[in-house]
């Protein structure tokens, strides 16, 4: 029997409340020569049993069960060695997926190959239905994305889709407890193997026992760690750590001062604008750079009124006309 082209991916670890759900999405698409592998990360609830059932009716599920629990990436790495297609999509256990999300990706690969992975955008979901306005847009160009990337930890995981041998080159994800997609977003960006699909094809659930929220400063520390290696990557510069919290504040719109804020958007801007890129990517760059601007001052206009408006006399109509172009291009991306 010949191995499908796309293997489904999830690890899991305690998901029964929300894994049925999320193995029907798989089950519900229009792509159909698919295998979806699930990684039990030794789960203490039924889990496992949610799956086998599955697997009764659905021939093309398979379970691998962890004895002893490792952290969400360390049962990927284990799920990406068995997985058998050429293509890899990933979905988180509570994470749900339209019916066209397989075929619009892989689709897209095979139309670009010079690209081995994409990510699309993704909404919000709250357990009855897709959360108006909540549509996270990020870049389209992965140039723009990587720069970008110096500013905003992007959550993206449950939209991606790769190539198995890209991400078997890249060293697999670091066996950390959160934030490795970050990494990984980085590291292909670099490489200009991302692709981005301007549509949302993941449906991410909001709920107080993800991950991310649980781990909220863990994460954080992680997420600088990376952008510190992005950094010196990209530009051969190492900042201190300060300054990349600094960095990482202004650009997930946090409450700072003012001016400090304004400094590292400078400080950033001189980064990208260094770089060999054309001009339709400086004119994003640009455009991102006033949206985040504006985002800060309006984050911070409460606490420090005066400095908002004299910042905002001070950049004028360049910051005024990002506004309306951006809220519709990045909406939602507050989500986060």
């Amino acid at each position: 029997m010949n191995n499908p082209p796309v293997t489904v991916l999830t690890a899991v670890r305690n998901g029964a409340a929300y894994l049925g759900e999320t193995i029907a999405s798989i089950q519900a698409q229009t792509f159909t020569n698919w295998e979806y592998l699930i990684v039990d990360d030794a789960s203490t609830d039924n889990t496992p049993e949610i799956v086998e059932a599955a697997m009764r009716i659905d021939g093309r599920l398979r379970l691998l069960r962890r004895t002893t629990a490792g952290g969400p990436y360390t049962a990927a790495n284990e799920g990406i060695r068995e997985a058998r297609g050429a293509y890899i999509v990933r979905i988180d256990a509570d994470d749900l997926s339209p019916v066209n999300r397989i075929q619009k990706q892989y689709d897209f690969l095979q139309q670009n190959p010079h690209y081995r992975a994409c990510v699309s955008y993704w909404q919000a979901y709250d357990g009855t239905r897709l959360l108006p306005g909540s549509i996270l847009r990020i870049p389209v160009d992965g140039t723009v994305f990587c720069w970008y990337l110096l500013l905003r930890s992007q959550s993206l995981h449950s939209s991606v889709c790769y190539e198995k041998t890209a991400i078997l080159e890249v060293g697999g994800y670091r066996e950390l407890p959160v934030s490795q997609d970050y990494r990984l977003w980085c590291e292909f960006t670099r490489r200009g193997w991302l692709g981005v699909i301007p549509e949302a094809l993941s449906y991410v659930r909001t709920h107080s026992q993800r991950e991310s929220y649980k781990k909220w400063e863990l994460q954080r520390r992680l997420a600088l760690d990376i952008m510190a290696d992005h950094l010196l990557a990209l530009t051969g510069e190492s900042w201190t750590r300060e300054d990349l919290e600094s960095l990482w504040t202004v650009g997930h719109g946090d409450t700072m001062p003012i001016r400090k804020g304004l400094e590292m958007l400078a400080r950033w801007d001189r980064l990208w604008k260094s770089a060999n890129l054309s001009v339709k990517q400086r004119r994003e760059l640009e455009r991102l750079s006033s949206f985040r601007r504006w985002k800060h001052l309006r984050s911070n206009a409460r606490r420090q009124p005066a400095q908002a408006l004299l910042s905002a006399v001070q950049y004028g109509s360049s910051l005024w006309k990002a506004i309306p172009r951006s809220r519709m291009r990045i909406e939602g991306e507050s989500v986060l």
